[in-house]
């Protein structure tokens, strides 16, 4: 008995080995291939948790990271936006806006110093947009009072084109020259498909 008992305690420890390796490293290793494969520069730290990459799409230039390193991992993909404007605009669901806010944590715990945006936001005013289906389902907050003359329609209407579970947890900046989206609670291992997607979205959107 002794000796089957071990036997089967070895393959199951290595497969637990397996499976602990397949979850940890492949992720990381798939995103490393992808970027080789369509020319994308990765940037990567030596614990896994977090990347950046760069590229170009349509002739769009584009950032996006993954950040595991606080506790909501999150998802950030940076476009260009234009005209670029001076002031800052924040888009979330009245969902998200109601419940936890977005955390963004600088300093060497997200390896990261803090958005330049971050300040203007945590003074932002609420700003009607004068559309009742927009106003409804969204919060859209300024930084100025010259916001509500530079409101992204356009982007509140494909918005509403996004998947309500993605869209429940998306928040939108947009200034300086940049539309990013800031998405939370998002894993390593679905983080490079979601970076796909809004990459997509945006390219259409700002068509």
């Amino acid at each position: 008995m002794t000796q089957l008992v071990v036997p089967f305690a070895v393959v199951a420890l290595s497969g637990l080995l397996v499976w602990v390796w397949f979850l940890g490293l492949s992720p990381l290793r798939h995103v490393r291939s992808e970027a080789k494969r369509r020319r994308w520069s990765l940037e990567e730290d030596s614990e896994g948790l977090w990347y950046r990459l760069t590229g170009n799409k349509a002739g769009m230039a584009w950032l996006a990271e993954w950040n595991g390193r606080g506790p909501r991992p999150y998802v950030e993909l940076s476009v260009p936006d234009t005209p670029a404007i001076d002031s800052w605009c924040f888009i979330t669901t009245r969902e998200r806006h109601s419940g936890q806010p977005p955390r963004f944590l600088a300093g060497a715990f997200t390896g990261k110093t803090e958005p330049e945006w971050v300040a203007e936001w945590m003074h932002a005013k609420v700003i009607e947009t004068g559309f009742p289906e927009f106003d409804r389902d969204f919060v859209v907050e300024g930084s100025s009072p010259f916001v509500p003359e530079q409101l992204p329609i356009q982007l509140l209407e494909r918005l509403g084109d996004l998947p309500a579970p993605l869209l429940s947890k998306i928040f939108v900046i947009r200034g300086k020259g940049k539309l990013v989206f800031h998405v939370e609670e998002t894993g390593r291992a679905d983080a490079l498909s979601l970076i796909e997607r809004l990459m997509l979205w945006a390219n259409q959107a700002l068509v």
